[in-house]
């Protein structure tokens, strides 16, 4: 069973701006909960696409219900894979990241596409996609039902 999210948003902002806030964006005083960043692998294809692959380690709680089956130290950290392709030609950026720990109690993935809004050329629209799921007999519908992510 998978719980599914999905929006959409407008930044009133070009997407040369995002694009370049996107890579600026850790670390920051705004974003404390982003512990490490660490390029694992980084590529320009013969099309001319940027394929990123970073490894992030943010704070994170699992819901409060489920902390009882986690040491402590462990049920506060997340590490977190994100792969990003960059294609200046369409200017678009997509990314899609997902929990590498605790994976066999709760997956998280996040598929985020940045590009140009139809509405207005000067503005970025971001469309989002989050899937939630747990393979533990039991424990998915609590973790879908919990709707944290």
């Amino acid at each position: 069973m998978v719980k599914y999210y999905q929006g959409v948003n407008e930044l009133k902002c070009e997407w040369d701006q995002v694009f370049s806030a996107f890579w600026q964006r850790y670390p920051n005083p705004y974003s404390k909960h982003v512990l490490t960043e660490d390029i694992i692998h980084r590529e320009v294809t013969p099309d001319n696409r940027l394929i990123s692959r970073r490894l992030l380690t943010k704070t994170s709680r699992v819901p409060q219900w489920a902390e009882r089956f986690f040491p402590t130290n462990v049920a506060h950290s997340a590490f977190i894979l994100e792969d990003s392709v960059v294609d200046l030609k369409s200017k678009t950026l997509t990314t899609f990241t997902r929990n590498i720990n605790h994976a066999r109690f709760m997956m998280v993935e996040e598929r985020c596409v940045y590009g140009m809004s139809s509405e207005n050329n000067n503005w970025t629209q971001i469309k989002r996609e989050a899937w939630i799921s747990s393979n533990l007999s039991g424990f998915s519908r609590a973790i879908q039902a919990s709707g944290e992510i």
